[in-house]
């Protein structure tokens, strides 16, 4: 007799499905693609032109929040909303909330811990992935809105 494996085929396909439309795991990619751009800026800001650590954070993380507000809408969330301004202004206002939690962080860890500033971003940018999440997908992006 051989053993029917359908129920467990079944159930691991039910967890994919749920992964893939939970969306957390394309928002995490393109996160950390815009964190590329960010630290890249970031780093090229201080290390090149001289500018200060805390307004170069500033400048590069506005940059990655673009980065990240298009590829999400169309790459992970397919919103088609057609409202740029009024969504691009609540996706703003949360990634605002989550600049001044990096900001913090990384004066922190600068200033406070003598951590250099790259190592700062990355700990800033860990802290405020989850608060960003949230706040978009049932914000910015909400289905059925």
């Amino acid at each position: 007799m051989t053993p029917d494996f359908s129920g467990q085929i079944s159930a691991r396909y039910q967890v994919l499905d749920r992964i893939r439309n939970e969306k957390l795991v394309g928002f995490f990619l393109i996160g950390v693609v815009a964190s590329l751009i960010d630290l890249g800026l970031l780093y090229v800001f201080c290390a090149y032109l001289g500018i200060w650590y805390l307004l170069a954070a500033t400048v590069s993380y506005c940059c990655g929040i673009v980065a990240s507000y298009l590829l999400n809408k169309y790459l992970n969330f397919h919103d088609t909303d057609r409202h740029y301004l009024a969504q691009f202004s609540t996706f703003a206002a949360i990634a605002f909330s989550c600049l001044l939690v990096n900001l913090s962080v990384i004066w922190l860890a600068v200033e406070i811990f003598s951590l250099n500033y790259l190592a700062g971003k990355i700990i800033a940018t860990l802290c405020a992935f989850f608060w960003n999440y949230h706040g978009q997908k049932h914000y910015t992006f909400r289905e059925g809105k």
